[in-house]
């Protein structure tokens, strides 16, 4: 029998990877060596970004499948600024412990700042770490308002002298892809938690073959978090579009996400 401190640590890192590990489920539409010109025309970030997608993901603790994460990606192109609505559910069930994870998102480019901007989310997380967020942020990005179960809290960004904006989980992995498709090894990214700002530090390790259930071996581009993060690994996969394949916590007893079906439609 597992102590309740157990489960809480399991489901703690769950859904630590149902938020953080989401990062990569915007990346990498064309090969990961194509450089992306710093200022996007909107022929290149059509091409680049706005094809409407769907993910599905499955959660293993043990080896055993506990649960799941569904994402949808949908562009709004009927305006000078186009917007992706990204909604996301998930649940995790181990045990007598069940949690489920539902976010909607709004994010789009910004040409003025050349990196993406979050316009506004919504998240709602039941179980043990159950809470229900809803956040603003300001035009530039570099400031947020944040309602966290009915408290009112204001955020800035960790390096507002850098203009570097706050992301949440999605708008965080449309910036990581664009980092990526312009050469970028080494990046700092910033991200609106439910209640503080956490800084990320990315690293993309090489390359490495994984073992996947349903498509075998697969050589994958390998991401790790070197910072405050840096149990968090990450691989990609360019058999399937570049999509995140697997993400875990590097450590014991760590529970595993693998893609188990992607699908896109893009604009001819």
């Amino acid at each position: 029998m597992i102590k309740l401190s157990g489960l809480t640590f399991f489901t703690k890192h769950v859904l630590t990877l149902l938020t953080v590990f989401s990062c990569g489920l915007m990346a990498f539409i064309v090969k990961a060596q194509t450089i992306v010109p710093s200022t996007l025309t909107a022929e290149e970030f059509s091409e680049l970004h706005q094809c409407d997608k769907k993910f599905a993901y499955d959660i293993y603790f043990l080896g055993k499948k506990v649960g799941y994460l569904h994402r949808t990606i949908q562009w709004h192109k009927n305006s000078t600024s186009p917007q992706a609505v990204i909604t996301s559910y998930g649940e995790v069930s181990f045990l007598w412990i069940d949690s489920t994870y539902q976010q909607k998102s709004t994010m789009q480019y910004s040409p003025q700042y050349q990196h993406f901007l979050t316009a506004s989310f919504s998240q709602k997380l039941t179980g043990i770490k159950a809470r229900a967020m809803k956040t603003k942020m300001s035009a530039n990005g570099l400031s947020s308002t944040v309602t966290l179960n009915g408290e009112v809290s204001h955020y800035q960004s960790i390096n507002e002298s850098e203009k570097q904006p706050l992301y949440d989980i999605d708008s965080l992995g449309a910036q990581i892809r664009l980092n990526l498709l312009q050469g970028k090894v080494h990046f700092n990214l910033s991200r609106q938690a439910s209640s503080r700002v956490e800084n990320y530090q990315f690293e993309v390790a090489g390359l490495e073959v994984i073992d996947h259930k349903k498509w075998g071996k697969l050589t994958t581009i390998k991401v790790i978090e070197v910072g405050e993060h840096k149990d968090i690994v990450l691989w990609f996969s360019p058999k399937h579009d570049h999509q995140l394949i697997k993400a875990q916590l590097d450590m014991m007893f760590s529970p595993v996400v693998w893609l188990s079906h992607f699908s896109r439609q893009c604009e001819q």
